[in-house]
């Protein structure tokens, strides 16, 4: 499945396209004065199509599938700002096409030397209706540059979501599982965007998906990049792999990170597990294992970096993985 914005086409700051058609008057001639100015005011009108060719190219926001509408509410901020923003762009280019009209009109009734003021005067109303818009304008351009730069998602193919706290080792055990090669990096929030990698199965392919690191506090004091990992858990189809850092460097407590793994697993169906056992601090090992051992939950024991027990992980995600999709089929 493709980015549903790839195919976006991105309008043009309203100062720069208002610039630019002004510039190409002067080079406009025609077989009379009148002739000259329609063509100039005809040139104003037809080059407004690249704003309609933007609104036409969005996709239907109700209509998308709710990873990628939350994933564009995250970079807007407010969905009901870019419904807003759009319908108003459209509204705008369809006044200025009226006036505009309006104006050829009053300039083909007019005498020749009435054509140039005419023709000014509806180039001005018709500029003066689009830089009413230009916040608009470079809201809806900011935004939606960023949506065409998101990696494709199959949010209906299945899916191992790993997730976790910043700086777990998730990315490292992306790609030594998958087909993706993210930044690796031992700093928190290396990973700012979702990445996707992939597994060539015998039930075919499998989607895996590296999430930006999440902070154990409340949604309303979290950033963007932790609400995409949120996203990612909510509205994929699969299950999720949570890494708990059971290191001598780690940078959280058994206590935030079970607190996150409990808010994770209220979420989707999730398989723990415990990273940087090649660095294994004893007491946070025995803390996160005892209250796993308390919930009767299985875990497993890995080190990403060393690859010690990842293929032993791989195989239990995807025999988890596939258990849920077909119990869901039998639903």
């Amino acid at each position: 499945m493709r980015n549903p914005f790839e195919g976006v086409k991105l309008p043009p700051d309203a100062e720069a396209f208002i610039d630019s058609v002004a510039k190409r008057l002067p080079r406009l001639g025609g077989t009379s004065i009148k002739d000259r100015e329609l063509r100039r005011l005809a040139l104003y009108r037809d080059s407004l199509e690249v704003y309609e060719a933007f609104v036409r190219s969005v996709p239907s926001i109700d209509d998308l599938h709710p990873f990628y509408r939350t994933s564009l509410e995250i970079v807007a901020g407010d969905l009901n700002k870019v419904k807003v923003c759009l319908a108003s762009l459209s509204r705008g280019v369809r006044l200025a096409r009226r006036v505009l009209k309006q104006y050829m009109a009053q300039i083909r009734a007019s005498e020749e030397e009435e054509a140039n003021k005419l023709m000014r005067a509806g180039f001005g109303r018709a500029s003066g209706i689009l830089r009413k818009r230009k916040e608009c304008v470079k809201f809806l351009r900011d935004v939606f540059a960023q949506m065409k730069k998101l990696m494709a998602v199959d949010p209906e193919l299945p899916t191992i979501i790993i997730a976790g706290p910043p700086n777990v080792g998730k990315s490292t055990l992306v790609s030594r599982i998958s087909s993706a090669k993210p930044e690796v990096a031992s700093y928190p929030f290396t990973t700012k965007e979702i990445h996707v990698g992939h597994i060539d199965t015998e039930r075919g392919k499998v989607q895996v998906i590296d999430t930006p690191g999440i902070l154990d506090r409340p949604m309303s004091e979290r950033n963007p990049i932790e609400f995409r990992a949120i996203n990612a858990i909510k509205n994929l189809n699969g299950i999720v792999v949570f890494l708990f850092d059971a290191s001598q460097g780690a940078l959280y407590s058994a206590r935030e990170q079970i607190d996150l793994f409990e808010e994770v697993s209220s979420i989707k169906r999730t398989l723990p597990a415990l990273n940087k056992i090649d660095w294994v601090d004893e007491g946070l090992r025995e803390e996160i294992a005892s209250y796993l051992k308390g919930k009767g939950m299985r875990f497993l024991e890995i080190s990403a970096e060393k690859g010690v027990g990842v293929e032993e992980l791989k195989g239990e995600a995807l025999k988890e993985l596939f258990q849920q999709n077909v119990g869901e089929e039998k639903a």
